[in-house]
């Protein structure tokens, strides 16, 4: 028994020192491998993102990127593909969610939509999918097809000061596609002075529940020295709000109401002014005291003045705000 299973792995050894020394035996029966599967890593599909070149260096509320994306598959079978688009600032995380505009389009694709989504430290997503579909739907890439689509973002004023470029990457949660490197794309220093950021910029306001919000005041410009005395407002558009509201804003830890009229308001002011990149903050509450509108409800914008005493405010980041203006009822009492 022992000496035929000697003889036996000795055959089998002089076959494979064969098909070595030869290499016929390796080169000419392909066919002999087409049944051994892929390596489990391999991927059917190869996915790129490239900036679109001779680009300037992106600016806030100015120049932004447009980059090319593709896929290609190379398999025998349809597969699916599900990108979305990381912009990571390369500094300071941003405060809210409103320092970035996004879109893409087709360029030899199926039609297509984009969709904006913010996760932790308001890290962003740009999904590309398939139009009119939710965001979790992938396109569908026939066998030996190739599709590209066409992708561009802006920055915003919201943007902190110490950003100087952003990293972007292409993400495809199927994991059945080989991506490019992340790309990095410089930002140039802020030409802007003041701008106004939210963390909470939707809401609604009535006789029962008030809004509360964080209003930021960021001097992305040269640093100032003096008192910045800002302004705030309610308004919607150029017509008179048929409500009245009243604002507080909280001082050490007590609620301090802000007189005004016709929904505008002077801020405590900013003692010593900003320097380069810092911020000043405002927790603001605003309530409901008297509605004689001709609707249930009225629909306008919360933001700062577009000037102060030191110089212009970025106003782009507004606060979009609906007031309810349900009959008061005779029980109520307004909120100190």
């Amino acid at each position: 028994m022992f000496t035929h299973s000697s003889t036996r792995r000795s055959r089998l050894l002089a076959a494979a020192t064969l098909v070595v020394a030869t290499g016929t035996a390796a080169l000419a029966p392909a066919t002999a491998f087409a049944d051994i599967p892929a390596p489990s890593d391999a991927k059917p599909l190869v996915a790129t993102l490239e900036p679109v070149a001779g680009q300037a260096p992106l600016t806030r509320g100015g120049n932004g990127a447009a980059l090319t994306m593709t896929v290609t598959n190379n398999s025998d079978q349809e597969q699916p593909f599900h990108p979305a688009v990381t912009v990571t600032p390369v500094g300071s995380a941003p405060r809210g969610w409103t320092w970035i505009d996004f879109s893409a389009k087709a360029i030899s694709a199926p039609a297509t939509y984009s969709l904006m989504s913010w996760g932790d430290n308001s890290d962003f997503s740009g999904y590309v999918v398939p139009e009119n579909s939710m965001y979790f739907v992938p396109f569908k890439v026939p066998a030996h097809t190739t599709y590209s689509w066409a992708v561009s973002f802006k920055l915003k004023a919201a943007l902190p000061a110490d950003d100087t470029a952003v990293q972007v990457g292409l993400v495809n949660d199927l994991n059945d596609s080989t991506n490019s490197d992340p790309v990095t794309l410089p930002v140039a220093s802020p030409t802007g002075a003041l701008v106004q950021t939210f963390t909470k910029n939707m809401g609604t306001v009535s006789y029962k529940e008030p809004f509360e919000t964080d209003l930021g005041l960021t001097n992305n410009g040269a640093g100032i020295d003096s008192t910045i005395n800002p302004t705030l407002r309610f308004s919607d558009g150029s017509r008179p709000i048929p409500a009245t509201l009243k604002l507080d804003v909280l001082q050490d830890d007590q609620w301090i109401t802000v007189p005004g009229s016709d929904n505008v308001w002077k801020l405590p002011p900013v003692a010593g002014g900003l320097g380069k990149g810092a911020s000043h903050h405002y927790n603001v509450r605003l309530s409901l005291t008297e509605y004689t509108g001709q609707w249930s409800y009225l629909s306008g914008s919360l933001s700062l003045a577009p000037d102060t005493d030191q110089g212009p405010v970025d106003i782009g980041v507004k606060a979009s705000l609906t007031v309810i203006g349900t009959p008061v009822p005779s029980t109520f009492t307004a909120q100190n």
